[in-house]
């Protein structure tokens, strides 16, 4: 997951480096819902640790 966010990222600064302005907003949101994804897995993960 961290691979995916940190080559999105760099694809994201590269873009928007060279003034282009779908592809950046792709991969921004792309990296936000990858994060979202990823807090709300280790929200769950730790939720279920309480319980068991």
């Amino acid at each position: 997951m961290l691979l995916t966010w940190g080559t999105r990222v760099f694809t994201f600064l590269n873009e928007f480096r060279a003034g282009t302005l779908v592809a950046p907003g792709i991969h921004f949101s792309l990296v936000v819902i990858g994060l979202a994804i990823g807090v709300y897995l280790a929200y769950l993960g730790i939720k279920g640790r309480r319980v068991s």
